[in-house]
C-alpha cells in the first residue's frame, strides 16, 4: 500500500513553494540558514530555498552535521558541499565531537545536530534556521508517540514556526521554520527528479532495529484504511489546537496563581487546585517546576500527579521533584525553590559577553575573566566584611531564615580573576548598596 497521494502529486515547483513561505511571514532578515544532510528533503528545501533567496535578496547558508557515526559521513558531507558549491550555496561542515551513545542514537544525534546548529546561527547572528520536516515525519512522530502512550502535547503536530529547542538558555538561538509540514515526501524527490539532482540514501533508513524504521514500514504496507500521512497528519493538527487552547488556559492560570520572584523562586496560591481542572493544575505544575529547575523538560506524568494528589491534603509535609524544593511556606502559599544539591559548583567564563547559569540565569559577564560559582558562606563572610548590618539587611528581603537560607545559595555571584567578588544586580539593590560591585542576571522563567 503506497502513502496517500504518492502516484498522483506533482513535483513541488518553486511557485508552490514560494506560497508556503508566504504563509510563515518570516520578516526580512538578512540571511537565513538550512539544516542539510543530503537526504532528499533536505535538499530539496535547501535548493527551493536557493530560489526563494535570490528572489527576494536574502543571504543563504547551509549547514550540516558530520555525526562521525558511520566511515563514510566524512565524504558524503563532503559530496554534499560539492553539489551546493554548483549552485552557490556555502556549506559549513559541523563536526559532532566526543563521545557516541550506544543505545538511543537518533534522539542523542538529533539533540547534537540542534546543539551544534543553534550554536553556529547563534555565533553568526543568523536568526532563522529551516528544517525540512514533511508530511510524512509529521506522521510517522505521531504514530511513534502513539506507541510510546504520549498524551496530547505528544500528539500534537510539529510547529510550521517554533522556538529553538534550547531558546531559553539565551536570546541568540534562532526560530525554526518548517514550510514543508503539508508537503507528501514524494513531490520532494519527483522535484529532484525534475532538476537532475542525486540524493543520499542513509542507510539506518532500512535498519528495522530503529522504531521510525519500523513505523514507516507499517504505513507503506498496511492495509489498514486510513493509516496514511494524510489522516495521521490531520489528526496531529487537530491535536496542535487542542494542546494550544491548554496552553492558553494554564498561562492564565499561571497568571492568576503564581508568583514569580528574581531570586528564582516561585510562590504558589495554596488553593489552586480548588478552582482548576486536574489537567490545568498539572500543567501548571509541570510549568513552575520547568521554570524554577532550569530544565527543558517536565517531570513524568505519574510524578506530576502525585505531587498534585500531596498538595492537595491539609497536611502537605513538602517534597522534593525535578530539582526543586516545594514547600508550604504560609497557610495561603507553596513555595518552589532550587534544590541546591544541582546547582553548579563552578563555571568559568573568558571575554564572553553573556553566559547562562544553571540554566535559569542569563548573565552579562561583559568580558570578565573568572568564574561564576553560588553565593556559598565564604562569599557571605567577604559581604559582611563590606556591610557589617548584612543579617539585618538580608531579614527585610526574606521574611524568614528558611527562605533565606534555600535561595541564597541557589544565586550566582562572579569571582574575577583578581578575586573581586561581584553580585547579581537585583540582590545589590535588595541589599541597598553602591559598596559592591554588581553584574546583570535576569531570572529566565
Amino acid at each position: 500500500m503506497q502513502l496517500s497521494g504518492k502516484d498522483t502529486l506533482n513535483p513541488l515547483s518553486n511557485d508552490d513553494f514560494e506560497n508556503l513561505m508566504g504563509a510563515l511571514d518570516i520578516g526580512a532578515p538578512w540571511s537565513i540558514a538550512v539544516a542539510v544532510s543530503g537526504g532528499a528533503d533536505s535538499l530539496a528545501l535547501t535548493l527551493l530555498l536557493n530560489q526563494h533567496c535570490k528572489n527576494h535578496n536574502i543571504g543563504l547558508v547551509a549547514l550540516t552535521v558530520d555525526h562521525g557515526l558511520r566511515e563514510k559521513s566524512e565524504k558524503e558531507a563532503e559530496q554534499v558541499k560539492f553539489w551546493l558549491a554548483t549552485q552557490d550555496i556555502d556549506l559549513h561542515i559541523l563536526t559532532w565531537i566526543g563521545h557516541k551513545p550506544n543505545a538511543n542514537i537518533h534522539d542523542e544525534a538529533r539533540n547534537a545536530r540542534y546543539r551544534l546548529m543553534g550554536q553556529w546561527c547563534a555565533d553568526n547572528e543568523v536568526s532563522h534556521l529551516f528544517l525540512a520536516h514533511h508530511k510524512q515525519d509529521q506522521a510517522e512522530t505521531f504514530l511513534m508517540r502513539l506507541f510510546r502512550g504520549s498524551g496530547i502535547d505528544g500528539l500534537s503536530a510539529m510547529k510550521k514556526v517554533a522556538e529553538f529547542p534550547t531558546a531559553k538558555t539565551t536570546g541568540d538561538f534562532p526560530k525554526i521554520y518548517r514550510p514543508l509540514l503539508d508537503v507528501n515526501k514524494s513531490r520532494l524527490e519527483d522535484y529532484l527528479r525534475q532538476r537532475g539532482q542525486e540524493w543520499i540514501e542513509d542507510p539506518s533508513n532500512e535498519n528495522k532495529k530503529f522504531t521510525r524504521v519500523q513505523v514507516r514500514d507499517l504505513m507503506q504496507n498496511s492495509e489498514i484504511e486510513g493509516l496514511n500521512a494524510d489522516r495521521l497528519s490531520a489528526t496531529a493538527q487537530r491535536m496542535r489546537r487542542v494542546r494550544s487552547l491548554l496552553e492558553e488556559l494554564s498561562k492564565t492560570a499561571e497568571s492568576d496563581y503564581v508568583i514569580y520572584n528574581e531570586f528564582g523562586f516561585a510562590c504558589l496560591d495554596r488553593n489552586f487546585h480548588k478552582n482548576l481542572h486536574e489537567e490545568i493544575s498539572l500543567r501548571l505544575l509541570s510549568e513552575i517546576l520547568k521554570n524554577v529547575s532550569g530544565s527543558e523538560y517536565p517531570p513524568r506524568h505519574q510524578k506530576l500527579t502525585a505531587l498534585l494528589d500531596n498538595l492537595e491534603t491539609p497536611e502537605f509535609a513538602g517534597q522534593t521533584l525535578s530539582g526543586v524544593i516545594i514547600f508550604q511556606y504560609s497557610e495561603s502559599q507553596i513555595i518552589f525553590a532550587r534544590e541546591l544539591r544541582d546547582v553548579p559548583v563552578e563555571i568559568n567564563i573568558s571575554k564572553a559577553k553573556q553566559c547562562m547559569w544553571d540554566s535559569r540565569y542569563l548573565l552579562e559577564v561583559d568580558h570578565i575573566s573568572g568564574k561564576v560559582v553560588p553565593i556559598d558562606e565564604n562569599i557571605l563572610g567577604y559581604i559582611s566584611e563590606v556591610l557589617p548590618d548584612l543579617k539585618e539587611r538580608l531579614a527585610t528581603i526574606f521574611e524568614h531564615h528558611q527562605l533565606r537560607d534555600r535561595i541564597l545559595p541557589s544565586l550566582p555571584c562572579i569571582i574575577d580573576d583578581n578575586g573581586k567578588v561581584m553580585l547579581p544586580d537585583f540582590l545589590l539593590s535588595a541589599l541597598d548598596t553602591r559598596e559592591l560591585d554588581g553584574f546583570s542576571a535576569v531570572f529566565k522563567k
